[in-house]
Protein backbone atom coordinates (compact mmCIF):
# COMPACT_ATOMS: atom_id res chain seq x y z
CA UNK A 1 0.00 0.00 0.00
CA UNK A 2 1.60 3.67 -0.94
CA UNK A 3 2.40 6.07 1.47
CA UNK A 4 0.01 9.26 1.27
CA UNK A 5 0.91 12.55 2.33
CA UNK A 6 -1.83 13.41 4.75
CA UNK A 7 -1.63 17.10 3.20
CA UNK A 8 -0.85 16.54 -0.41
CA UNK A 9 -1.96 13.28 -0.68
CA UNK A 10 0.75 12.19 -2.84
CA UNK A 11 2.24 8.78 -3.66
CA UNK A 12 6.06 8.93 -2.61
CA UNK A 13 6.63 6.58 -5.19
CA UNK A 14 5.52 9.25 -7.61
CA UNK A 15 7.19 11.76 -5.68
CA UNK A 16 10.59 10.02 -5.78
CA UNK A 17 9.91 9.14 -10.10
CA UNK A 18 9.40 12.75 -10.62
CA UNK A 19 12.59 13.48 -8.40
CA UNK A 20 14.69 11.55 -10.94
CA UNK A 21 12.66 13.08 -14.14
CA UNK A 22 13.93 16.72 -12.51
CA UNK A 23 17.05 15.37 -11.64
CA UNK A 24 17.63 14.03 -15.52
CA UNK A 25 16.19 16.96 -16.98
CA UNK A 26 18.41 19.60 -15.32
CA UNK A 27 21.52 17.35 -15.71
CA UNK A 28 20.68 17.47 -19.67
CA UNK A 29 19.85 21.06 -19.23
CA UNK A 30 23.52 21.74 -18.00
CA UNK A 31 25.68 19.32 -20.36
CA UNK A 32 23.85 20.81 -23.17
CA UNK A 33 24.91 24.43 -22.21
CA UNK A 34 28.48 25.19 -23.59
CA UNK A 35 30.99 25.86 -21.06
CA UNK A 36 28.67 25.83 -18.25
CA UNK A 37 28.91 24.39 -14.74
CA UNK A 38 25.87 23.75 -12.54
CA UNK A 39 25.97 22.46 -8.91
CA UNK A 40 26.75 18.60 -8.17
CA UNK A 41 23.62 16.78 -6.81
CA UNK A 42 24.40 13.47 -5.22
CA UNK A 43 21.95 10.61 -6.03
CA UNK A 44 20.79 10.01 -2.19
CA UNK A 45 20.83 11.44 1.24
CA UNK A 46 21.44 9.80 4.44
CA UNK A 47 19.60 9.91 7.98
CA UNK A 48 21.07 11.47 10.73
CA UNK A 49 21.46 9.75 13.71
CA UNK A 50 17.79 9.96 15.75
CA UNK A 51 15.96 11.83 13.12
CA UNK A 52 12.66 10.25 13.18
CA UNK A 53 12.38 7.98 9.68
CA UNK A 54 8.96 8.46 8.65
CA UNK A 55 7.14 9.75 5.35
CA UNK A 56 7.40 13.53 5.59
CA UNK A 57 10.97 13.44 6.11
CA UNK A 58 12.06 10.47 3.16
CA UNK A 59 9.20 13.69 1.02
CA UNK A 60 11.48 16.42 2.20
CA UNK A 61 14.67 14.80 1.67
CA UNK A 62 13.62 13.94 -1.21
CA UNK A 63 12.56 17.49 -1.55
CA UNK A 64 15.95 18.99 -0.80
CA UNK A 65 17.25 17.28 -3.75
CA UNK A 66 14.82 18.60 -5.45
CA UNK A 67 15.62 22.06 -4.47
CA UNK A 68 19.45 22.03 -5.30
CA UNK A 69 18.92 20.31 -8.51
CA UNK A 70 16.14 22.86 -9.65
CA UNK A 71 19.23 25.93 -8.67
CA UNK A 72 21.73 24.20 -11.37
CA UNK A 73 21.05 25.47 -14.39
CA UNK A 74 23.11 27.95 -16.29
CA UNK A 75 22.55 31.64 -17.55
CA UNK A 76 22.31 33.41 -21.17
CA UNK A 77 24.81 35.04 -22.97
CA UNK A 78 23.25 38.15 -24.09
CA UNK A 79 24.17 41.46 -22.75
CA UNK A 80 21.90 44.64 -22.49
CA UNK A 81 23.28 47.84 -21.77
CA UNK A 82 22.37 49.71 -18.28
CA UNK A 83 21.67 53.39 -16.81
CA UNK A 84 20.61 54.66 -13.70
CA UNK A 85 17.57 56.59 -13.24
CA UNK A 86 17.17 58.71 -15.89
CA UNK A 87 13.89 58.57 -17.79
CA UNK A 88 14.34 55.56 -20.36
CA UNK A 89 13.26 55.72 -23.80
CA UNK A 90 9.65 55.67 -24.94
CA UNK A 91 8.12 52.41 -23.52
CA UNK A 92 7.15 50.12 -26.56
CA UNK A 93 5.53 47.97 -24.32
CA UNK A 94 4.72 47.67 -20.56
CA UNK A 95 5.93 44.81 -18.06
CA UNK A 96 4.68 41.73 -17.99
CA UNK A 97 3.10 39.81 -15.14
CA UNK A 98 5.73 36.95 -15.34
CA UNK A 99 8.48 40.21 -15.35
CA UNK A 100 7.13 41.92 -12.50
CA UNK A 101 7.09 39.10 -10.16
CA UNK A 102 10.24 38.02 -10.99
CA UNK A 103 11.49 41.48 -10.68
CA UNK A 104 9.54 42.22 -6.96
CA UNK A 105 10.43 38.06 -5.96
CA UNK A 106 14.40 39.09 -6.42
CA UNK A 107 14.37 42.43 -5.19
CA UNK A 108 12.03 41.49 -2.10
CA UNK A 109 11.40 38.63 -0.10
CA UNK A 110 10.87 35.69 -3.03
CA UNK A 111 7.45 35.96 -3.56
CA UNK A 112 5.83 39.36 -4.06
CA UNK A 113 1.49 40.56 -3.14
CA UNK A 114 -0.86 40.70 -6.34
CA UNK A 115 -1.09 44.46 -5.34
CA UNK A 116 2.93 44.73 -5.53
CA UNK A 117 2.41 43.33 -9.32
CA UNK A 118 -0.61 45.15 -10.23
CA UNK A 119 1.50 48.92 -9.14
CA UNK A 120 4.02 47.82 -12.12
CA UNK A 121 1.66 46.93 -14.38
CA UNK A 122 1.42 50.13 -16.45
CA UNK A 123 5.12 50.76 -16.46
CA UNK A 124 7.67 49.66 -19.19
CA UNK A 125 10.27 47.34 -17.40
CA UNK A 126 13.22 49.92 -16.97
CA UNK A 127 10.55 51.98 -15.52
CA UNK A 128 9.60 49.39 -13.16
CA UNK A 129 13.38 49.06 -11.85
CA UNK A 130 13.54 52.51 -11.33
CA UNK A 131 10.62 52.59 -9.16
CA UNK A 132 12.03 49.79 -7.02
CA UNK A 133 15.41 51.74 -6.94
CA UNK A 134 13.71 54.97 -5.56
CA UNK A 135 12.10 53.96 -3.20
CA UNK A 136 15.15 52.49 -1.09
CA UNK A 137 14.60 54.14 2.42
CA UNK A 138 18.06 55.50 4.25
CA UNK A 139 16.17 55.42 7.38
CA UNK A 140 14.06 52.58 9.03
CA UNK A 141 9.75 53.05 9.04
CA UNK A 142 9.53 52.11 12.88
CA UNK A 143 11.12 53.89 15.56
CA UNK A 144 14.31 51.40 16.90
CA UNK A 145 13.94 50.08 20.36
CA UNK A 146 15.49 51.79 23.22
CA UNK A 147 19.40 50.34 23.91
CA UNK A 148 19.48 50.17 27.85
CA UNK A 149 23.23 49.69 28.50
CA UNK A 150 25.06 52.71 28.68
CA UNK A 151 28.74 53.02 27.28
CA UNK A 152 30.19 52.99 30.71
CA UNK A 153 28.91 50.00 31.29
CA UNK A 154 30.50 48.49 28.01
CA UNK A 155 33.87 50.33 28.87
CA UNK A 156 34.07 48.68 32.40
CA UNK A 157 33.06 44.84 31.32
CA UNK A 158 37.42 43.98 31.90
CA UNK A 159 36.51 45.37 35.89
CA UNK A 160 33.16 43.45 36.42
CA UNK A 161 32.81 40.42 38.95
CA UNK A 162 31.45 37.46 37.96
CA UNK A 163 27.69 38.52 39.15
CA UNK A 164 28.19 41.42 37.78
CA UNK A 165 29.22 39.70 33.86
CA UNK A 166 26.28 37.68 33.73
CA UNK A 167 23.96 40.35 34.54
CA UNK A 168 25.76 42.73 31.80
CA UNK A 169 25.25 39.77 29.65
CA UNK A 170 22.16 39.12 29.95
CA UNK A 171 21.39 43.02 29.03
CA UNK A 172 23.14 42.61 26.01
CA UNK A 173 21.08 39.56 24.63
CA UNK A 174 17.81 41.50 25.86
CA UNK A 175 19.37 44.25 23.42
CA UNK A 176 19.94 42.21 20.53
CA UNK A 177 16.58 39.91 21.15
CA UNK A 178 14.70 43.84 20.58
CA UNK A 179 16.98 44.92 18.02
CA UNK A 180 16.15 41.63 16.02
CA UNK A 181 12.37 41.94 16.82
CA UNK A 182 12.29 45.15 15.59
CA UNK A 183 13.75 44.56 12.43
CA UNK A 184 11.03 41.28 11.74
CA UNK A 185 8.46 44.08 12.41
CA UNK A 186 10.23 46.72 9.92
CA UNK A 187 10.49 43.57 7.32
CA UNK A 188 6.84 42.79 7.91
CA UNK A 189 5.73 46.44 7.40
CA UNK A 190 7.84 47.88 4.58
CA UNK A 191 6.75 49.52 1.48
CA UNK A 192 10.49 48.76 0.32
CA UNK A 193 11.36 45.48 0.44
CA UNK A 194 14.24 46.30 -1.33
CA UNK A 195 15.45 48.52 1.31
CA UNK A 196 15.62 44.91 3.85
CA UNK A 197 16.71 42.65 1.36
CA UNK A 198 20.06 45.24 0.67
CA UNK A 199 20.76 45.94 4.78
CA UNK A 200 20.41 42.10 5.15
CA UNK A 201 22.66 41.41 2.19
CA UNK A 202 25.64 44.52 3.70
CA UNK A 203 24.84 42.42 6.73
CA UNK A 204 26.22 39.62 6.18
CA UNK A 205 28.69 41.16 4.15
CA UNK A 206 30.25 43.09 6.61
CA UNK A 207 29.32 40.37 9.06
CA UNK A 208 29.57 41.41 12.98
CA UNK A 209 27.98 38.80 15.86
CA UNK A 210 26.36 40.79 18.67
CA UNK A 211 27.20 37.90 20.88
CA UNK A 212 30.95 39.21 20.62
CA UNK A 213 30.22 43.00 20.27
CA UNK A 214 27.69 42.99 23.18
CA UNK A 215 26.42 46.17 22.96
CA UNK A 216 22.80 47.18 21.46
CA UNK A 217 24.33 50.71 20.61
CA UNK A 218 27.18 49.44 18.59
CA UNK A 219 24.65 47.03 16.48
CA UNK A 220 22.36 49.28 15.70
CA UNK A 221 24.57 51.88 14.56
CA UNK A 222 26.06 49.90 12.29
CA UNK A 223 22.88 49.00 10.90
CA UNK A 224 21.44 52.29 10.34
CA UNK A 225 25.36 52.70 8.26
CA UNK A 226 24.30 49.59 6.44
CA UNK A 227 20.95 51.14 5.73
CA UNK A 228 22.15 54.64 5.12
CA UNK A 229 25.15 53.35 2.19
CA UNK A 230 22.54 50.42 1.10
CA UNK A 231 22.61 51.90 -2.11
CA UNK A 232 24.72 54.80 -2.03
CA UNK A 233 28.81 54.84 -1.94
CA UNK A 234 30.37 51.99 -1.31
CA UNK A 235 34.30 53.57 -0.53
CA UNK A 236 31.66 55.89 1.87
CA UNK A 237 29.96 52.87 3.03
CA UNK A 238 34.02 50.63 3.67
CA UNK A 239 34.28 53.83 5.61
CA UNK A 240 31.72 54.17 7.80
CA UNK A 241 31.83 50.20 8.62
CA UNK A 242 35.40 50.39 9.24
CA UNK A 243 35.38 52.93 12.03
CA UNK A 244 32.04 51.86 13.34
CA UNK A 245 32.32 50.74 16.97
CA UNK A 246 30.83 46.86 16.14
CA UNK A 247 33.64 46.35 13.56
CA UNK A 248 36.20 47.69 15.47
CA UNK A 249 35.17 45.96 18.36
CA UNK A 250 34.46 42.36 16.41
CA UNK A 251 37.29 42.37 14.43
CA UNK A 252 39.93 43.65 17.65
CA UNK A 253 40.45 47.05 15.63
CA UNK A 254 40.14 48.63 19.46
CA UNK A 255 43.47 46.92 20.25
CA UNK A 256 45.71 47.66 17.58
CA UNK A 257 48.12 49.80 19.15
CA UNK A 258 52.05 50.93 17.39
CA UNK A 259 54.51 48.59 18.66
CA UNK A 260 52.01 45.23 18.54
CA UNK A 261 50.02 45.57 15.40
CA UNK A 262 46.81 43.43 15.22
CA UNK A 263 46.29 42.07 11.89
CA UNK A 264 43.05 40.69 12.22
CA UNK A 265 41.41 44.02 11.26
CA UNK A 266 43.76 44.83 8.37
CA UNK A 267 42.88 41.10 7.02
CA UNK A 268 39.45 41.26 6.54
CA UNK A 269 38.98 44.99 5.25
CA UNK A 270 41.23 43.25 2.38
CA UNK A 271 40.01 39.52 1.93
CA UNK A 272 35.89 40.13 3.42
CA UNK A 273 35.16 43.08 2.20
CA UNK A 274 36.52 44.78 -0.26
CA UNK A 275 38.86 42.32 -2.62
CA UNK A 276 38.19 38.84 -1.98
CA UNK A 277 40.95 36.24 -0.37
CA UNK A 278 44.02 35.85 -1.56
CA UNK A 279 43.05 38.93 -4.24
CA UNK A 280 45.99 41.58 -5.04
CA UNK A 281 47.61 41.37 -1.78
CA UNK A 282 50.40 39.95 0.41
CA UNK A 283 50.85 39.22 3.77
CA UNK A 284 53.27 42.06 4.00
CA UNK A 285 50.08 43.90 2.88
CA UNK A 286 48.42 43.22 5.63
CA UNK A 287 51.16 43.96 8.23
CA UNK A 288 51.83 46.99 7.13
CA UNK A 289 47.76 47.59 6.83
CA UNK A 290 47.47 46.90 10.28
CA UNK A 291 50.17 49.34 11.07
CA UNK A 292 48.23 51.90 9.18
CA UNK A 293 45.24 51.16 11.57
CA UNK A 294 46.35 51.62 14.59
CA UNK A 295 44.93 53.71 17.16
CA UNK A 296 41.55 53.51 15.46
CA UNK A 297 39.08 53.67 18.40
CA UNK A 298 35.63 54.91 19.83
CA UNK A 299 34.93 57.71 22.00
CA UNK A 300 32.49 55.99 24.32
CA UNK A 301 30.90 58.73 25.82
CA UNK A 302 29.75 60.31 22.32
CA UNK A 303 29.98 56.54 20.09
CA UNK A 304 31.98 58.51 17.34
CA UNK A 305 35.30 57.02 15.74
CA UNK A 306 38.41 58.96 17.33
CA UNK A 307 41.98 58.52 16.80
CA UNK A 308 44.08 57.87 19.69
CA UNK A 309 47.16 59.48 18.72
CA UNK A 310 49.79 57.72 20.67
CA UNK A 311 48.38 54.37 19.90
CA UNK A 312 48.97 54.74 15.89
CA UNK A 313 52.19 54.24 14.15
CA UNK A 314 53.66 57.36 12.51
CA UNK A 315 55.96 55.53 10.77
CA UNK A 316 56.24 55.43 7.07
CA UNK A 317 54.83 52.02 5.76
CA UNK A 318 54.43 50.81 2.33
CA UNK A 319 51.13 49.08 1.77
CA UNK A 320 49.69 47.94 -1.70
CA UNK A 321 52.88 49.54 -3.69
CA UNK A 322 52.20 52.86 -1.98
CA UNK A 323 54.55 54.56 0.36
CA UNK A 324 54.19 57.27 3.25
CA UNK A 325 53.15 57.90 6.47
CA UNK A 326 50.21 56.25 6.00
CA UNK A 327 47.05 56.23 8.55
CA UNK A 328 43.74 54.00 8.36
CA UNK A 329 41.71 56.31 6.02
CA UNK A 330 45.08 56.06 3.36
CA UNK A 331 44.68 52.63 3.63
CA UNK A 332 41.48 52.83 2.64
CA UNK A 333 41.75 55.08 0.17
CA UNK A 334 44.57 52.77 -1.40
CA UNK A 335 42.26 49.64 -1.02
CA UNK A 336 39.80 51.60 -3.37
CA UNK A 337 42.16 52.46 -5.96
CA UNK A 338 42.91 48.20 -6.59
CA UNK A 339 41.83 47.11 -9.36
CA UNK A 340 39.96 43.74 -7.79
CA UNK A 341 37.61 45.29 -5.88
CA UNK A 342 34.99 46.20 -8.48
CA UNK A 343 35.03 42.72 -9.48
CA UNK A 344 34.67 41.27 -6.06
CA UNK A 345 31.34 43.60 -5.43
CA UNK A 346 30.10 43.23 -8.55
CA UNK A 347 30.29 39.30 -8.36
CA UNK A 348 28.91 39.36 -4.74
CA UNK A 349 25.76 41.58 -5.79
CA UNK A 350 25.43 39.03 -8.68
CA UNK A 351 25.16 36.04 -6.73
CA UNK A 352 22.54 37.64 -4.41
CA UNK A 353 20.18 38.85 -7.64
CA UNK A 354 20.70 37.07 -10.53
CA UNK A 355 22.26 33.47 -10.36
CA UNK A 356 24.66 31.49 -8.74
CA UNK A 357 26.95 31.49 -12.11
CA UNK A 358 28.30 35.04 -13.05
CA UNK A 359 29.27 35.22 -16.54
CA UNK A 360 33.07 36.79 -16.38
CA UNK A 361 32.35 38.94 -19.33
CA UNK A 362 29.28 40.76 -18.33
CA UNK A 363 30.93 41.38 -14.77
CA UNK A 364 33.83 42.85 -16.29
CA UNK A 365 31.98 45.25 -17.99
CA UNK A 366 29.72 46.09 -15.41
CA UNK A 367 32.55 46.29 -12.44
CA UNK A 368 34.56 48.90 -15.15
CA UNK A 369 31.21 50.93 -14.94
CA UNK A 370 31.02 50.69 -11.34
CA UNK A 371 34.46 51.51 -10.68
CA UNK A 372 33.97 54.51 -13.32
CA UNK A 373 31.16 55.98 -11.18
CA UNK A 374 33.23 56.29 -8.44
CA UNK A 375 31.72 53.21 -6.96
CA UNK A 376 28.02 54.01 -6.99
CA UNK A 377 25.89 50.99 -5.70
CA UNK A 378 23.04 52.55 -7.30
CA UNK A 379 23.68 52.71 -11.16
CA UNK A 380 25.44 49.00 -10.20
CA UNK A 381 22.45 47.27 -9.10
CA UNK A 382 20.13 48.70 -12.28
CA UNK A 383 22.52 47.73 -14.03
CA UNK A 384 22.08 43.77 -12.65
CA UNK A 385 18.15 44.15 -12.98
CA UNK A 386 17.92 45.43 -16.21
CA UNK A 387 20.82 43.23 -17.67
CA UNK A 388 19.14 40.07 -19.71
CA UNK A 389 20.63 38.04 -17.32
CA UNK A 390 18.16 38.78 -15.05
CA UNK A 391 15.32 39.03 -17.81
CA UNK A 392 16.04 35.46 -18.95
CA UNK A 393 13.19 33.38 -18.06
CA UNK A 394 15.90 30.50 -17.41
CA UNK A 395 17.07 31.90 -14.16
CA UNK A 396 14.10 32.35 -12.84
CA UNK A 397 13.51 29.78 -9.63
CA UNK A 398 17.88 30.04 -10.09
CA UNK A 399 17.90 31.36 -6.97
CA UNK A 400 17.51 29.49 -3.14
CA UNK A 401 15.09 31.19 -0.52
CA UNK A 402 16.87 32.62 2.07
CA UNK A 403 15.22 31.62 5.95
CA UNK A 404 14.25 35.67 5.61
CA UNK A 405 12.92 34.97 1.99
CA UNK A 406 10.51 32.22 3.30
CA UNK A 407 9.28 33.23 6.26
CA UNK A 408 8.87 36.74 5.91
CA UNK A 409 7.93 37.00 1.92
CA UNK A 410 5.20 33.48 2.89
CA UNK A 411 3.67 36.15 5.98
CA UNK A 412 3.26 39.20 3.73
CA UNK A 413 2.11 36.63 0.34
CA UNK A 414 -0.81 35.60 2.94
CA UNK A 415 -1.61 39.50 4.54
CA UNK A 416 -0.91 38.13 8.55
CA UNK A 417 -1.62 41.26 10.58
CA UNK A 418 0.34 41.23 13.26
CA UNK A 419 2.96 37.66 13.23
CA UNK A 420 4.56 37.58 16.67
CA UNK A 421 8.05 38.49 15.71
CA UNK A 422 9.48 36.13 18.66
CA UNK A 423 8.07 33.37 16.76
CA UNK A 424 9.39 34.59 13.05
CA UNK A 425 12.85 35.08 15.39
CA UNK A 426 12.17 31.22 16.22
CA UNK A 427 11.50 30.38 12.52
CA UNK A 428 14.45 31.59 11.06
CA UNK A 429 16.76 30.51 13.34
CA UNK A 430 15.84 27.55 13.11
CA UNK A 431 16.25 27.52 9.50
CA UNK A 432 20.15 29.12 9.77
CA UNK A 433 19.67 32.98 9.89
CA UNK A 434 20.06 34.71 13.43
CA UNK A 435 20.02 38.56 12.66
CA UNK A 436 22.49 40.27 14.36
CA UNK A 437 24.51 37.05 14.84
CA UNK A 438 25.82 35.70 12.07
CA UNK A 439 27.92 32.33 12.24
CA UNK A 440 31.33 34.03 11.76
CA UNK A 441 33.47 36.94 10.11
CA UNK A 442 32.33 35.00 6.96
CA UNK A 443 28.54 35.97 7.34
CA UNK A 444 26.39 33.71 6.04
CA UNK A 445 27.24 31.65 2.59
CA UNK A 446 23.61 31.48 1.35
CA UNK A 447 22.81 29.33 -1.65
CA UNK A 448 22.59 25.97 -1.39
CA UNK A 449 23.73 25.98 1.98
CA UNK A 450 20.44 26.92 3.08
CA UNK A 451 19.05 23.50 2.09
CA UNK A 452 20.38 20.50 4.75
CA UNK A 453 18.45 18.08 5.98
CA UNK A 454 17.32 19.76 9.18
CA UNK A 455 17.05 23.44 7.73
CA UNK A 456 13.93 21.66 5.33
CA UNK A 457 12.33 19.55 7.49
CA UNK A 458 12.02 23.21 9.47
CA UNK A 459 11.11 24.73 6.36
CA UNK A 460 8.43 22.54 6.01
CA UNK A 461 7.55 23.16 9.51
CA UNK A 462 6.99 26.35 9.09
CA UNK A 463 4.45 26.67 5.88
CA UNK A 464 2.28 24.05 7.38
CA UNK A 465 2.08 26.20 10.49
CA UNK A 466 1.48 29.00 8.24
CA UNK A 467 -1.21 27.23 5.96
CA UNK A 468 -3.64 25.94 9.38
CA UNK A 469 -3.05 29.87 10.99
CA UNK A 470 -4.43 30.90 7.84
CA UNK A 471 -7.65 28.56 7.84
CA UNK A 472 -10.66 30.32 9.15
CA UNK A 473 -11.26 27.65 11.25
CA UNK A 474 -7.93 26.97 13.10
CA UNK A 475 -8.02 27.33 16.99
CA UNK A 476 -4.14 27.44 16.43
CA UNK A 477 -2.73 30.64 15.26
CA UNK A 478 1.42 31.12 16.65
CA UNK A 479 0.93 33.62 13.28
CA UNK A 480 -1.71 35.74 14.40
CA UNK A 481 -4.80 36.09 12.05
CA UNK A 482 -4.43 36.10 8.29
CA UNK A 483 -6.53 38.96 6.39
CA UNK A 484 -9.53 37.31 5.21
CA UNK A 485 -10.70 39.98 2.96
CA UNK A 486 -7.12 39.84 0.94
CA UNK A 487 -6.23 35.86 1.76
CA UNK A 488 -9.67 35.56 0.10
CA UNK A 489 -8.90 37.59 -2.68
CA UNK A 490 -5.87 35.85 -3.29
CA UNK A 491 -7.74 32.25 -3.50
CA UNK A 492 -10.15 33.72 -5.89
CA UNK A 493 -7.06 33.73 -8.46
CA UNK A 494 -7.56 30.96 -10.96
CA UNK A 495 -5.21 28.32 -10.74
CA UNK A 496 -2.74 29.29 -12.97
CA UNK A 497 -2.64 32.95 -12.07
CA UNK A 498 -2.46 31.33 -8.59
CA UNK A 499 0.23 29.26 -9.49
CA UNK A 500 2.35 32.32 -11.47
CA UNK A 501 1.63 34.30 -8.48
CA UNK A 502 3.28 32.00 -6.02
CA UNK A 503 5.41 29.63 -8.34
CA UNK A 504 8.93 30.98 -9.72
CA UNK A 505 8.17 28.39 -12.31
CA UNK A 506 6.49 24.87 -13.25
CA UNK A 507 6.04 22.95 -9.78
CA UNK A 508 7.37 19.74 -9.64
CA UNK A 509 4.51 17.81 -8.30
CA UNK A 510 2.19 19.55 -11.11
CA UNK A 511 0.11 16.25 -10.94
CA UNK A 512 -1.08 16.97 -7.54
CA UNK A 513 -2.41 20.79 -8.35
CA UNK A 514 -5.89 19.89 -8.29
CA UNK A 515 -8.53 22.05 -6.82
CA UNK A 516 -8.90 25.60 -6.33
CA UNK A 517 -8.89 28.42 -3.80
CA UNK A 518 -6.99 27.87 -0.24
CA UNK A 519 -6.46 24.18 -0.89
CA UNK A 520 -4.91 25.15 -3.90
CA UNK A 521 -2.41 27.47 -2.19
CA UNK A 522 -1.97 25.24 0.31
CA UNK A 523 -0.39 22.57 -2.25
CA UNK A 524 1.78 25.23 -4.24
CA UNK A 525 3.18 26.43 -0.79
CA UNK A 526 4.35 23.01 -0.44
CA UNK A 527 6.04 22.35 -3.43
CA UNK A 528 9.71 22.32 -3.41
CA UNK A 529 9.70 24.76 -6.25
CA UNK A 530 7.96 27.48 -3.38
CA UNK A 531 11.55 27.23 -1.83
CA UNK A 532 12.54 28.99 -4.97
CA UNK A 533 12.71 32.60 -6.41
Amino acid sequence: MPNKDPVLGSDLRGIAGQTSDILARVGKSVRDQKGCHGIGVKGGFKYERGEPMNKLAVLWRFSSVVILALVGGCVSQTVHDTGYLAAPAACKRPISFDEARHLLARTGFGVPRTTEIEALRPLCYEQAVNKILAGVRRKPLLPPPEMIISPGERTNTARMTAAERKAYNKATRKETTALEQWWIREMLETDSPLSERLTIFWHGHFATEARKVKFGRMMFEQHAALRRNALGNFGDLLSDISKGGAMLYYLDGHKNVKGRPNENFAREVMELHSMGEGQGYTENDVREGARAFTGWRVNMKTGEFRLAKNSHDRQAKTFLGRTGYLDGDDAIETILEQPGVAPFITTKLWREFVSPHPDPVEVKRLATDFRNSGYQLGPLLKGLLVSSYFRDPANRGALIKSPVDLVIGTLRLLNFAAPSPKQVSVDQRRMGLDLFDPPDVNGWKGGTEWITTTSTLFRRQFLLSVIRSAKPQSTKRPYGMADTEALRAIAENSPEELRKLILATAPVMARSMKGRGLALIEKLLLDPVYQLK
